[in-house]
């Protein structure tokens, strides 16, 4: 399909237009034939200030180039409805809508105001409201509407210093869920996206050379193909950078059902099953899905009923919670009024808060659980947060658990919706969960300790007719809990949020009879509360804990639910000039969408390095877009190929120290010349991480919490390698180890072969520890057979001086040079890089310290057929290395290289196996 996508007789209104994404939008749109309403306050970064120049700078660039546009001043927050009849004056129609402007206020949530807060949810989530609300009823009137909200890798994972950003980000995302739905028989698409692009708002956060690859005009051809009339895409999410495009969707695990029995569905019961809890294997009552919907709560409480009423208790008791304090808000009714009875009868001290009588609740738990368990309170959560807290210290002494419970709905469909009902919903549930953790913040880390679980709904997961400010509310509340679980991390206070599913006085009006029949009480919601805010729990699953999670409850059924997100497609690979059109995006569709090989990023960091991995995969030397003389320049050809010349193998010399005198090493008409045995590494370490799949074999994968920690190679005759070769590289997991609290390791193995001979070449294993990971299924897990020589512990002999000691002198250049090789991890080039995980300055490559030494060991023995070592310690570039090396029986040698400028092993339980009579032993 090679037709050109038209805009004409379309018109688009893109906000913040006046620069970045939304400036290449305009200019993409008016190309195509769009009439085009560029929208921009003309403000800072931060949102103050007015100026028109920048919008109409935009405009006046349009009409030069021969199209059509209008410039329109107006704020996004307060200025929807003139931005639409902006467009409505001039050009009688509004057909697309770009949700697009945005500001920051980033700064660390013990430090942000009120006042940051709502003035990023105002600006990103309130002005996408109050944009796509003016334009709906002339869209439902001409029955077509494409609708954009822009969300971001820090709505979705969380992200530090962006608690407000990330709120708004995600609310969008439940926004244009519950849109999608209420348009859908109307033509209205509503689709989300989430961009890491080169822009004001990121120019001050990534690396240089890292934003010349996430250019602006790489997002705007996936917007245009979402918004085109031919496209029927919606309800989706898509992450999208440098050329590299995939979707995101919800993946809800089976979890477990338990008998819905008030006596023994308890956190105990819970806590037993936790790991069925949180598995992603299809069971016979329910398989894992990928829902855009709740889970069929109906179905599970009738195969809940059916099984034994005793529910398996376990052996672990909850017992952390006994004179605990506890703040539930809104639990004068429903839900609160059960998390209250529940943690009361856990021992826990209870501060009951209802802006109407909680006095009720107060007198029943204390009857129950003896006096002075409860107290009342009825200030308001939004503007009193403080004196709630208040409260429980002056009751109790202390504040130990935050329960973000009370709630309204304002139900109505997007139509008939008021400003009023939007902003009430809003200030309840988003603004009073901000208000109450703010105000308990100061406490739990001053304490070092503290746990907050916030209530989202299945509405704020997948969207609701006629909930659009409930659904955008509790999807703000999501990416919220994100953020400050990440902060609470290192301070000891543990987030999770809870999507619940029971009948209540709130929730019984939009009950389906079916639904009433059955009774979601909310006892069997109130378990899992008490079982996120115990001790037992965070030390079953060690240091890493149970923290930024979300969990979907009800009718004895209890899941986790995250996001996926497909491999993707690489544009960058399937383009010579290097422009990315949305034809190209639609002939790529299957490739966008495909989750056969998913992946399952879990913060912004590894959301960013996995894209920018594929990136540099799809665009790197390896991997060249056009065959050329295999003499001269490698390519790969599919993903397990691997095709290096004699070139690549002069500069990975070269990055190993080799100089010009060695001719043997950088001169390809020498007589000898050759690659260093190391060099069996490369085609390993090129598919390793997207052949092994982490995020399939480990949960709470984070690609930047990954260490290599051990690397083993076995050369097949002839142990060297030729300098030029198109390989076959098979990868494959070996062994899963859980390491409790300390977090998982994977030994991923690989087999490289010639594609010509099909002769096996050299084999791989690769010991890789992620820390704050956990195994999945079982503890430890051996998928395939380790080479002995791997798993064996070579420890140098203990008083015995060695038998020689080599030295090696690394250069500062010499992080820059190996990196050639294939290496692009900015971590060992770029300073701002290395400081952002704490190092001085920039890092050699592990692998580059392993070559300097197989580089030593060669020269100085010969040949030799395997290699195992332990990676101890960084190098820096220039730092004097000296391997110490050992000579035992059979042709083993066991080594240790020491970095001598900083005093420490820096390669440990190493050894290399001699062979053939080369070798001099």
């Amino acid at each position: 399909m090679s037709s050109k996508l038209s805009f004409e007789g379309r018109v688009v209104v893109v906000t913040g237009a006046g620069g970045g994404l939304g400036k290449v939008y305009a200019l993409e749109y008016a190309k195509r034939g769009a009439k085009v309403v560029v929208n921009d306050l003309g403000g800072s970064l931060g949102g103050s200030g007015h100026d028109k120049r920048a919008a109409d700078l935009v405009v006046g660039e349009i009409r030069k180039s021969g199209g059509t546009a209008v410039a329109n001043y107006d704020s996004v927050s307060g200025g929807g409805s003139n931005i639409v009849k902006t467009a409505i004056d001039h050009f009688g129609r509004v057909d697309v809508v770009i949700n697009n402007a945005g500001i920051l206020r980033d700064v660390s949530f013990a430090k942000m105001s009120a006042e940051q807060f709502a003035q990023v949810v105002d600006v990103h989530l309130n002005g996408a409201y109050e944009l796509s609300h003016a334009a709906w009823p002339y869209m439902l009137k001409q029955k077509f509407g494409r609708i954009i909200n822009t969300a971001s890798p820090a709505g979705l994972y969380g992200n530090f210093g962006q608690a407000n950003y990330a709120a708004a980000k995600l609310g969008l995302v439940g926004l244009a869920e519950t849109l999608s739905k209420e348009g859908l028989k109307y033509d209205i698409r509503a689709n989300v996206i989430a961009p890491l692009a080169s822009s004001r708002m990121t120019e001050d956060i990534l690396p240089a050379h890292i934003l010349k690859q996430l250019g602006p005009e790489k997002i705007a051809p996936l917007v245009l193909y979402l918004t085109h009339e031919s496209c029927k895409v919606t309800n989706s999410i898509f992450e999208l950078a440098g050329g590299w495009y995939g979707q995101i969707r919800w993946e809800r695990s089976s979890g477990q059902i338990f008998n819905p029995n008030e006596e023994t569905l308890t956190p105990e019961a819970l806590l037993h099953k936790w790991g069925s809890i949180n598995d992603f294997t299809d069971k016979p009552f329910k398989p894992t899905e990928h829902p855009i919907q709740l889970a069929d709560y109906n179905d599970l409480i009738t195969k809940a009923r059916n099984l034994p009423k005793n529910n398996d208790q376990g052996t672990i008791k909850i017992e952390s919670l006994q004179n605990k304090v506890v703040i539930i808000t809104g639990a004068g009714g429903g839900l609160g009024r059960s998390h209250a009875n529940w943690f009361a009868r856990y021992g826990a001290k209870v501060v009951v808060n209802d802006i109407k009588s909680p006095k009720d609740v107060v007198q029943e738990l204390n009857n129950k659980y003896g006096e002075g368990t409860a107290v009342s309170d009825t200030h308001n959560i939004i503007t009193e947060a403080p004196l709630i807290v208040e409260t429980a210290l002056r009751s109790f002494g202390h504040v130990d658990v935050l329960v973000n419970n009370a709630g309204i709905l304002r139900d109505r469909s997007f139509k008939k919706m008021v400003d009023s009902e939007w902003n009430a919903v809003l200030q309840v549930h988003l603004f009073a969960t901000f208000a109450m953790c703010k105000a308990v913040w100061p406490v739990f880390m001053k304490q070092k300790s503290g746990y907050i679980l916030n209530v989202t709904s299945t509405t704020g997961i997948y969207g609701n007719f006629g909930q659009a400010n409930y659904s955008a509310a509790k999807s703000a509340i999501l990416g919220f809990s994100k953020t400050i679980a990440i902060e609470g991390a290192s301070r000891g206070i543990i987030v999770n949020v809870i999507a619940p599913h029971a009948e209540t006085a709130m929730t019984r009006t939009i009950f389906r009879d079916t639904e009433l029949k059955n009774h979601f009480d909310p006892s069997q919601v109130s378990p899992l509360f008490v079982l996120l805010a115990s001790e037992e729990l965070q030390r079953s699953k060690g240091k890493i804990g149970v923290r930024g999670e979300l969990f979907e409850v009800g009718g004895g059924w209890v899941g986790r639910t995250r996001f996926q997100r497909s491999a993707g497609f690489a544009a960058v690979a399937s383009t010579k000039d290097n422009i990315i059109t949305p034809e190209l995006i639609r002939e790529n569709w299957s490739k966008v969408v495909n989750f056969s090989n998913p992946q399952y990023p879990s913060s912004f960091a590894e959301s960013s390095a996995l894209i920018l991995r594929a990136l540099q995969a799809a665009s790197s030397p390896h991997t060249g877009n056009s065959p050329t003389d295999s003499k001269n320049t490698a390519k790969s050809t599919s993903p397990d190929i691997f095709v290096y010349t004699d070139r690549d193998s002069i500069l990975y010399n070269l990055g190993l120290g080799a100089k010009s005198n060695e001719t043997q090493y950088v001169y390809e008409n020498d007589p000898h010349f050759q690659v260093l045995p190391s060099f069996a590494v490369i085609p390993f370490m090129h598919n390793v991480m997207t052949g092994l799949n982490m995020g399939e074999l480990v949960d709470n994968f984070d690609f930047s919490k990954l260490l290599h920690g051990e690397q083993y190679f076995k050369l097949f005759p002839p142990t060297v390698l030729a300098t030029h070769r198109s390989v076959r590289t098979i990868i494959k997991p070996l062994q899963v180890l859980d390491k409790g609290s300390k977090g998982a390791v994977v030994v991923g193995g690989s087999e490289t072969f010639c594609t010509k001979t099909n002769k096996l070449l050299a084999t791989n294993e690769g010991t890789f520890f992620i820390r704050g990971a956990t195994a999945r299924g079982s503890k430890a897990r051996s998928l395939g057979a380790r080479a002995k020589f791997a798993t064996m512990n070579f420890k140098p002999p203990q008083g015995q001086s060695p038998d020689a000691e080599l030295d090696c002198f690394t250069s500062r250049d010499q992080a820059a040079l190996y990196r050639l090789s294939g290496d692009y991890n900015p971590l060992h080039i770029d300073p701002k890089a290395a400081k952002a995980v704490g190092f001085p300055r920039p890092i050699l490559h592990g692998l580059c310290t392993l070559g300097i030494t197989v580089k030593a060991l060669y020269e100085h023995f010969g040949a030799f057929s395997e290699l195992k070592l332990r990676f101890t310690s960084p190098v820096f570039p220039g730092d004097h290395l000296k391997v110490r090396v050992w000579k035992q029986a059979n042709g083993t040698v066991i080594f240790q290289t020491v970095d001598v400028t900083r005093n420490v092993v820096v390669l440990d339980n190493a050894a290399i196996h001699l062979v053939g009579s080369d070798s001099k032993f």
